[in-house]
C-alpha cells in the first residue's frame, strides 16, 4: 500500500488546525484578573507567494491570503503546504473551494463537517488535496486555511 503520504497530508493539516487553535485548549471560556501584554501574537498579514513548483492546475480558495507556503520533501515525494487566512466563514468558504474542485474532476474522498470547521481531502488523477477551514483564533474573525497537496498515486492504494 502506498496510503502513507496521504496521511501525512491528512495529519499536517490537522496539526496545523490543532496548533492554530491551541492545541484544543479554548483560551476564550477563560477569565483573566490582569492586563493582557499586546504585542505577543503578530495578527498581521503577511502575504507569500506560491513556489514556482506548486501545480498550476490545482486551484487554491478564490480570495485566500497565503501566509505560508513550504515544500515538505520526503524522499521520492514533494508535497506543497498552503497556510493562509479568508475573510469568509468557514463552511462557506470551504464549500466553494470543495464545489470548485469538483467542478474541474476532483472526487472527494473524506469530509467532515461541524458547524463551524469543515475537513475534507479530495483527489482527481493527478493530485490530491487535503485541506481544513476553520475560525481564525488568532484574528478572531475570518477563516484559518491549511492545505496539503501532493501526487495521487502516491496517495492512493495500489
Amino acid at each position: 500500500m502506498r496510503i502513507a503520504p496521504l496521511l501525512v497530508a491528512v495529519s499536517l493539516t490537522s496539526s496545523l488546525a490543532l496548533s492554530a487553535c491551541g492545541g484544543g485548549d479554548d483560551d476564550s471560556s477563560s477569565t483573566t484578573t490582569g492586563p493582557t501584554v499586546p504585542g505577543q501574537i503578530d495578527t498581521g498579514l503577511d502575504p507569500v507567494e506560491l513556489p514556482d513548483e506548486f501545480p498550476s492546475e490545482v486551484p487554491l480558495p478564490t480570495g485566500l491570503v497565503i501566509l505560508d507556503a513550504p515544500v515538505l520533501s520526503g524522499g521520492t515525494i514533494e508535497l506543497y503546504e498552503v497556510t493562509g487566512w479568508h475573510e469568509g466563514d468557514p463552511v462557506e468558504v470551504a464549500t466553494d473551494y470543495l464545489d470548485e474542485l469538483e467542478r474541474i474532476g476532483y472526487e472527494v474522498v473524506s469530509r467532515t463537517e461541524t458547524p463551524n470547521n469543515l475537513f475534507f481531502i479530495a483527489q482527481n488523477d493527478d493530485w490530491f488535496v487535503s485541506a481544513g477551514f476553520f475560525p481564525d483564533p488568532i484574528r478572531l474573525e475570518g477563516t484559518s486555511v491549511g492545505i496539503t497537496v501532493g501526487p495521487a498515486g502516491d496517495a492512493s492504494s495500489g
